[in-house]
C-alpha cells in the first residue's frame, strides 16, 4: 500500500501544479480519531494563497471532493491490476476534512438519538458522496441502527433508521 500512497502523492502534487496551485503533499501521520480509515494526503497550506485555499474549500469543499474523487478513480485500476485491496485515500487541506467530520459526527449523533426516541427514520440533509461514506462508516457497527442513501445526485440524502 505504501507504493500506492507514494504514487497518489506524486499524482496529487502534479495535478496541483497543473492547476497553478503548486504545493507539496504529505502523508498524514496517525489519524486515529477519524471515521475515514486509510491514508490521508495533506496539501500543504504554506505555498498556497488564502484565495487558492478558499477556491479549493468553497461550496463545502466541492473542489477538494472532486480532486479526491479523481485521485481515487485514477488509482483504482492500478490497484485492481495488482490484486491489492483498495482503501480510498482522503485528501485534506487546512483541517477541512477533520472539522467536517466532527460536524458529521455531531449531526449523526443527534439524528441517532431522534431515531432511538421515536423509532422513526430520520433523513439527513443532502450530502456529498464523501460525507455520506463517513456517516455510513459511523453506523456500520451499530446494533440498532442502519443507514441508506436515497435520491439522486446532487441531492442524495442519507437516511438513518432502526435496524430491521
Amino acid at each position: 500500500m505504501e507504493k500506492i500512497v507514494t504514487q497518489a502523492q506524486i499524482w496529487l502534487e502534479e495535478l496541483l501544479t497543473l492547476m497553478g496551485f503548486a504545493s507539496s503533499v504529505t502523508v498524514a501521520g496517525d489519524k486515529e480519531n477519524t471515521l475515514v480509515m486509510g491514508p490521508w494526503l495533506v496539501i500543504e497550506e504554506k505555498n498556497l494563497s488564502s484565495s487558492q485555499i478558499e477556491q479549493l474549500l468553497a461550496e463545502n469543499g466541492l473542489a477538494l471532493d472532486a480532486i479526491q474523487y479523481l485521485l481515487n478513480a485514477s488509482l483504482r485500476p492500478t490497484v485492481a491490476d495488482g490484486g491489492i485491496n483498495f482503501t480510498p485515500i482522503t485528501v485534506e487541506l487546512a483541517e477541512f476534512r477533520y472539522r467536517r467530520q466532527s460536524e458529521l459526527i455531531s449531526l449523526s449523533e443527534m439524528a441517532a438519538q431522534r431515531v432511538r426516541e421515536t423509532l422513526e427514520p430520520v433523513e439527513m440533509a443532502d450530502m456529498t458522496a464523501a460525507d455520506r461514506r463517513q456517516v455510513h462508516s459511523f453506523f456500520q457497527d451499530s446494533q440498532d441502527l442502519e443507514t441508506e442513501s436515497q435520491g439522486y445526485e446532487p441531492h442524495r440524502r442519507l437516511v438513518i433508521r432502526p435496524r430491521r
